[in-house]
C-alpha cells in the first residue's frame, strides 16, 4: 500500500527528471529537481564571508562582519548557500504559501550537496524551527520540519522533533534587528522535555529556510542550549 500510494504521489507530482522551476522534463535532471539552465539563475553566496553567521563581507575571511561583531550569537556557525532573491526567493515563497510541500526534496537536495561541499555534516541530531500551532493549522505544514526530515534521511542523522513555538509572534518581515529580536524573546520551548533528554551534551542542526537578522536562529539556539545541548549550528536556504 505504501509503495502505491508513493507511486500514485508521483504521477501527481513527476519528479525525477523533472524541473520544479521550469517544469521542463529531462533525463539528465534526474532527482536533482532543476534543469541546468534554472540552476545557472540561482545566485550563490560567495567568499569571504563572516565565520560566524556566513554573511558577505568585502574584507578578508576569517573575520566577523559588523552585525556579530556587535551581537553576540548563541549559534556556533550559520551557513545558507543562496542570496534571498531571484528564483530562490519565488521558490521559498511558493513552497511556504502555495500548497507546494513537495519542494523540499528540490531544497534539501541542493542544501546536501552544499554542505557536503564544505564538510557541514558532523551533528549528532537534527531539528528544525518551529510553526506556532495557528500557523500550523492554516498552511497544513511545516517547510523547515520537511526539509529537516529528509536531510535526516539522507544524511543517516536522527531527527528530533524538540521545539515548540509557545507565542504567536507579530510578522517579522517588516520589523528592524532590535524589534525582532524583542518579538521573539521567550517565543520558544523544548516539546516534552522529560523525554527529550537524548539531545543534551549532543550537536544539534537546526534547519530553517531563510536567515534574515538571525534573531529566529539565535533564540532557538538560546532554548536548546538553556535545555542541555552542547552546541547548535544552522543551516537555511538563503540569506
Amino acid at each position: 500500500m505504501k509503495g502505491y500510494v508513493k507511486s500514485f504521489l508521483e504521477l501527481l507530482y513527476p519528479e525525477k527528471n523533472t524541473c520544479f522551476i521550469c517544469n521542463v522534463y529531462d533525463s539528465s535532471i534526474d532527482d536533482k529537481y532543476i534543469c541546468s539552465d534554472c540552476e545557472k539563475r540561482l545566485i550563490k553566496i560567495v567568499p569571504p564571508l563572516c565565520i560566524k553567521c556566513s554573511k558577505p563581507i568585502d574584507y578578508a575571511s576569517d573575520c566577523l562582519c559588523p552585525d556579530c561583531n556587535v551581537y553576540e550569537k548563541s549559534f556556533e556557525a550559520a551557513k545558507s548557500p543562496f542570496s534571498y532573491e531571484g528564483i530562490i526567493k519565488e521558490c521559498i515563497y511558493n513552497f511556504k504559501y502555495y500548497n507546494k510541500p513537495y519542494f523540499y526534496k528540490f531544497f534539501g537536495n541542493l542544501l546536501l550537496r552544499y554542505m557536503n561541499e564544505i564538510n557541514y555534516t558532523n551533528f549528532d541530531f537534527i531539528t528544525s524551527v518551529p510553526l506556532h500551532k495557528s500557523k500550523m493549522r492554516t498552511r497544513g505544514y511545516n517547510q523547515s520540519q520537511l526539509l529537516a526530515k529528509y536531510m535526516s534521511d539522507k544524511l543517516s542523522i536522527p531527527y528530533a522533533d524538540v521545539l515548540k513555538r509557545t507565542v504567536k509572534t507579530t510578522k517579522q518581515s517588516q520589523q528592524s534587528k532590535d524589534e525582532r529580536k524583542k518579538n521573539l524573546k521567550g517565543a520558544f520551548a523544548i516539546k516534552y522535555p522529560h523525554t527529550n533528554t537524548k539531545i543534551k551534551n549532543r550537536s544539534v542542526l537546526l534547519v530553517d529556510d531563510v536567515y534574515t537578522t538571525g534573531s529566529t536562529a539565535d533564540e532557538c539556539s538560546n532554548t536548546l542550549l538553556n535545555f542541555g545541548v552542547s552546541k547548535v549550528y544552522v543551516i537555511t536556504i538563503a540569506r
